[in-house]
């Protein structure tokens, strides 16, 4: 169902002019979500494998795919947002890892909506963020969160000279690091009977065990056949990193990643 556009503004097409038009507004990124009851949400650091469980969950029987282009993620950006008139009964799967600095949104929302974190190590994470994302993607993220964890002289460095004294590979560490944290205080306040941590390795390479379990969770209905849309060779992105990347990973992410993969649900 393509969605009618309010005050007959041009549909948004970009990441960037949703950070124009939309972002720039403040954190008003989740106003309609209890306008969708039911809704399940999937989040976590980008490059997590959420776009992928996102569509699974939306193209299941009994749910509603509303997305209108190849961007499902921006499409639900705009549809919570209120950029765009949407109405549809049914439930809807919404990814919203977009968030960022705005996850506190969340908890401004009392509907029966249900997260599922995904957690994916950082060598695969990074790895995409360096080489398969756009620039401007790693840059909002950096901005809205790992900039905050910035050491000195590090920090004055970035305050004094910009993005341009901050290396890329550092950015993407940082963003990572900041993005992930999010989940501790996330179950801490939302609970595990409304957000569920998944690991995305254990996904991918148990997916017989674990999709059921995320279904179970949402409180849907199962079909085998959904695990045929999860395919392994996703895992390998890590052995591409260099050695330079990969130990600055190791110092920087790893301990996070671990201290938080406790968090995940079991196998």
């Amino acid at each position: 169902m393509r969605p009618t556009i309010k005050n007959n503004k041009a549909m948004i097409k970009s990441w960037q002019k949703f950070a124009k038009e939309v972002r720039s507004n403040g954190c008003n990124l989740l106003n309609r979500l209890d306008e969708f009851p039911d809704s399940v949400l999937v989040s976590g650091c980008q490059r997590s494998g959420g776009t992928m469980l996102a569509n699974i969950f939306a193209k299941s029987e009994g749910m509603v795919d509303f997305a209108w282009s190849s961007d499902d993620e921006l499409d639900a950006a705009l549809i919570l947002s209120g950029y765009v008139d949407y109405s549809h009964s049914g439930r809807h799967c919404f990814q919203t890892t977009y968030l960022n600095e705005c996850y506190h949104e969340y908890f401004e929302h009392k509907s029966d909506y249900k997260i599922i974190w995904l957690l994916r190590n950082p060598y695969s994470v990074v790895y995409s963020l360096l080489h398969n994302w756009k620039r401007f993607a790693l840059n909002e993220l950096f901005v809205g969160c790992g900039r905050d964890l910035l050491q000195e002289p590090m920090r004055s460095y970035y305050e004094r000279f910009g993005l341009i004294a901050v290396s890329r590979l550092h950015r993407a560490c940082l963003s990572y690091n900041a993005k992930i944290s999010q989940v501790s205080e996330l179950i801490n306040i939302l609970g595990d009977d409304k957000l569920m941590v998944v690991d995305y390795d254990d996904l991918i390479l148990k997916k017989e065990v674990m999709l059921p379990k995320l279904y179970d969770f949402i409180g849907h209905t199962f079909h085998s056949d959904y695990s045929d849309a999860i395919r392994i060779s996703s895992i390998d992105k890590a052995r591409k990193l260099s050695a330079r990347e990969r130990k600055m990973i190791h110092e920087l992410c790893e301990p996070v990643y671990n201290n938080l993969k406790v968090l995940a649900v079991e196998v």
